[in-house]
């Protein structure tokens, strides 16, 4: 298969803003992290001064973010810090190090569960949801590795376990997408604390926490096998759930429920963990043809070009669970609700920093 329509893609996606916005958010954190990512693989200076030029434009003249609320708890904003390290590394600005002292510094502070895990967000309280852990973990465990004296990881252990005994629904062999420890939120089990349904993207999420923190913890003081344990899981609990075309539904396990689409974010997703999972030796080599598979069978469903514009479809804009803070929306985590409630987009930052990354990811072998 060629790829000119996803080299024409990333291309024009880092040449205009129409398709994301210039502020400190996990989307453009993704997006972000992608093009370093390509950068430190092929050495190409567009992309290191796109993200520096992107981050940079987030600081005011004394080097503060006014964005980072710092006095609110929300695990998503760590993501975007994750973009400071390697331009700490290379420039050794203070203002990106300041940043990332104010962050792991509210760790300290941060709201937990019983169990010990992050909240979500402070208006989500005892609830542990599979993307924070995406959000939050990288970022701690990478400052931790830097900057730390005490080079001390069983705490981001701890809650990759917290989610494998609380948030993965035995039953189905299947993470749940969220779960909620006091069992007071309306859309949970009240036995299990669990959301009702298996989201793609969720188990996207998480999926790519795991192979990314057992790429940082590699000769790190860490017990981090039982990780390894966990991503071989996954992997091998979602292959019966693969399309012919080697895509992942929307809600994952119930491909027969009218409605219900082929999903480009959480598949993409996928993909990339189980390709860095088969290059790092977290899987079986072998395993990669099930990545290679789903990002093809994206790219041949979902890309397109239109009046010389290319184009990402088939991507979830947003989901979530419990009242949207923003817009006083009740999203109760029915299958009714991730299937026809979300609008279906393209070129979304959920799908296309995954897009790039996996391409990342395909180029490394040569393909």
């Amino acid at each position: 298969m060629t790829y000119e329509l996803v080299d024409r893609l990333k291309e024009q996606y880092m040449s205009s803003e129409k398709w994301f916005s210039v502020r400190w958010h996990y989307i453009e954190g993704c997006i972000l992290k992608a093009y370093l990512d390509s950068y430190e693989q092929t050495g190409c200076e567009t992309e290191y001064n796109f993200v520096k030029g992107f981050m940079d434009q987030l600081f005011d003249s004394n080097g503060d973010i006014h964005e980072i609320q710092i006095s609110s708890y929300n695990i998503d904003q760590f993501r975007m810090a994750v973009i400071l390290f390697p331009l700490f590394q290379r420039e050794q600005e203070p203002k990106y190090k300041r940043v990332m002292d104010l962050l792991y510094q509210q760790l300290a502070s941060y709201p937990r569960t019983k169990a010990g895990s992050f909240w979500h967000k402070e208006n989500y309280p005892y609830q542990v949801w599979l993307d924070g852990l995406y959000m939050g973990q990288p970022f701690y465990v990478q400052y931790v590795k830097q900057f730390a004296e005490r080079k001390d990881y069983s705490d981001t252990i701890q809650q990759f376990q917290n989610v494998r005994q609380y948030v993965y629904n035995e039953e189905k062999r299947l993470y749940s997408h969220a779960y909620d420890e006091s069992r007071h939120i309306f859309w949970c089990d009240k036995a299990t604390g669990q959301s009702p349904n298996v989201w793609g993207r969720a188990v996207g999420w998480f999926a790519m926490a795991l192979v990314d923190v057992l790429e940082l913890l590699e000769g790190e003081p860490a017990d981090s096998g039982i990780l390894k344990v966990y991503i071989k899981e996954l992997i091998d609990d979602i292959l019966p759930y693969r399309h012919s075309e080697g895509m992942w539904y929307q809600v994952m396990d119930r491909p027969d429920y009218p409605g219900n689409y082929l999903e480009a974010s959480g598949t993409l997703m996928l993909a990339y963990a189980i390709l860095k999972g088969a290059r790092l030796g977290y899987v079986p080599e072998e395993y990669a043809v099930y990545g290679i598979q789903a990002f093809n069978g994206t790219i041949a469903r979902y890309l397109r070009e239109e009046a010389g514009e290319v184009l990402l479809g088939g991507i979830c804009r947003s989901a979530g669970l419990g009242k949207k803070p923003e817009t006083g929306e009740i999203r109760d985590g029915s299958l009714a609700y991730y299937i026809f409630s979300e609008e279906v987009v393209d070129n979304n930052g959920h799908g296309m920093a995954p897009l790039f990354m996996t391409y990342n990811e395909i180029k490394r072998r040569g393909l």
